[in-house]
């Protein structure tokens, strides 16, 4: 018995050592032996949230009652010596204007709810008698050294577009300038990210006017939360004109095309969860391929691969009922530079979540905290760590017994960060937060 016993053992590790030898094998050498067609080659893995690739079985696609909280920067960030307001920024005429409503930003990321900012707030404007404060700053640095009418400048393009998109009384709109922000983000390792922070118009006003985005719905996320694609072409005479991978479902387009010029990328990422709107809506298979176009040569296309869907709504789950969750998810308004302080901003949502009742004896609770890509991994590491357990005691969750379950941790500069593109001042803003994720069990109604 005891040599069967081991024989068992032997053969179980055997098993597992050959499982970890063929995914460590390159993508495509499996296709070594196989006739060289000269198509193009692409095959796909799963990316958990903690970045480990696994092999993509089907995409799983769930359900959730929602409420969401998404902060909202009230700052405009203006390029180097510039009034204009950047492109990036959602702007209106005011007949669309009129048919905007700030729910209708439901299925959005933090920061592309935070690009309609001058909407939500004009939109609030309108359905108030609120009035505002708009600061416009610049860097003190090179041109914008003392340029004050150019601060001035850069506040008026904001009151112009709430008085005429938005048609709001010039009267309820104060303007002001200045140098450096009052709170100036100031950088010894990272000096010229700190003066892009600074060319910025600030406005202020009532709570109600700046407040987080609340939104509740049905949230639908999908496992794994990435697809990684693997592609390969022989090499040719010529260098690619353009190459595309196509994503679809029912043959039409889940999303555009993954396209660039030039040789292709080897490894593309999608990030379905970063992309509401390109979750599969239906549950047959998921297709997709690489197709390679050349100046002179004949396009090339791949073998159409696939990947099944499951969908799990709502009412499933309680058609079978199944084991169900509320997610509510609350991002803190963010923190100042190198500050773990909760201040009267994050206080407020604070307050908020409680006052919902949403942290519960049965609630399952994590707490994240996260920083921007500048300063070291320590220092970093530390200081997102302080933001997590700071809203931890704000929420009264550092008591034994407070909840189910809690998770308290920062991540620091730990990849993936929040919002990887750092280049930008407001992406480095939304980065210095902390976001608090409640699971609670399904109500019946």
């Amino acid at each position: 018995m005891i040599q069967q016993h081991n024989f068992g053992r032997l053969m179980r590790f055997c098993g597992a050592v050959l499982l970890g030898m063929m995914l460590a094998v390159p993508m495509f050498a499996q296709e070594e032996e196989e006739a060289n067609d000269g198509k193009p080659k692409i095959r796909a893995l799963g990316v958990e949230a903690n970045g480990v690739e696994v092999p993509v079985v089907q995409i799983r696609v769930d359900e959730f009652l929602s409420r969401q909280i998404h902060p909202l920067l009230n700052y405009i960030f203006f390029d180097d010596n510039s009034a204009a307001i950047p492109e990036r920024y959602v702007k209106m005429t005011d007949v669309s204007a009129e048919t905007f409503r700030p729910e209708r930003l439901y299925g959005k990321e933090t920061l592309e709810v935070y690009y309609d900012v001058l909407n939500v707030i004009g939109y609030r404007l309108k359905t108030s008698t609120e009035t505002i404060t708009i600061t416009g700053c610049n860097a003190n640095v090179g041109p914008e050294k003392g340029n004050k009418d150019l601060s001035m400048k850069r506040a008026q393009a904001v009151k112009d577009y709430f008085q005429n998109v938005w048609k709001i009384d010039p009267a309820r709109l104060n303007v002001q300038s200045r140098d450096l922000p009052e709170k100036a983000s100031n950088s010894k390792e990272s000096p010229l990210e700190a003066e892009a922070e600074n060319r910025r118009v600030e406005i202020a006003g009532a709570w109600s006017v700046i407040q987080p985005v609340f939104i509740q719905d049905t949230l639908r996320e999908a496992t794994p939360p990435i697809i990684r694609f693997y592609s390969k072409v022989d090499t040719k005479d010529e260098t690619p004109q353009q190459w595309s991978i196509a994503i679809k479902q029912r043959q039409k387009p889940l999303r555009n095309p993954i396209s660039a010029g030039g040789n292709i990328r080897p490894v593309v990422d999608w990030k379905i969860n970063k992309e509401k709107n390109t979750i599969p809506l239906d549950t047959l298979p998921m297709t997709y391929e690489l197709e390679v176009r050349y100046p002179t040569l004949p396009n090339l296309r791949s073998k159409r691969m696939s990947v099944p869907v499951q969908q799990i709504t709502i009412q499933r789950k309680k058609r079978e009922r199944a084991n169900d969750v509320e997610k509510d998810r609350y991002s803190m308004i963010l923190f100042p530079f190198g500050s773990s302080k909760v201040e009267e901003g994050n206080a407020k949502i604070v307050e908020f979540i409680k006052s919902e009742k949403r942290l519960k004896p049965e609630s399952i609770v994590v707490i994240t905290g996260y920083t921007d890509i500048i300063g070291t991994d320590q220092a970093n590491l530390k200081i997102s760590t302080d933001r997590a357990k700071a809203v931890q005691a704000s929420l009264g969750l550092d008591k034994a017994g407070a909840v189910r379950e809690i998770k308290v941790e920062g991540r620091g500069k730990q990849k993936p960060l929040l919002y990887e593109n750092n280049e930008l001042p407001e992406a480095r803003f939304y980065c210095r937060t902390v976001v608090v994720e409640v699971k609670n069990p399904a109500s019946d109604d």
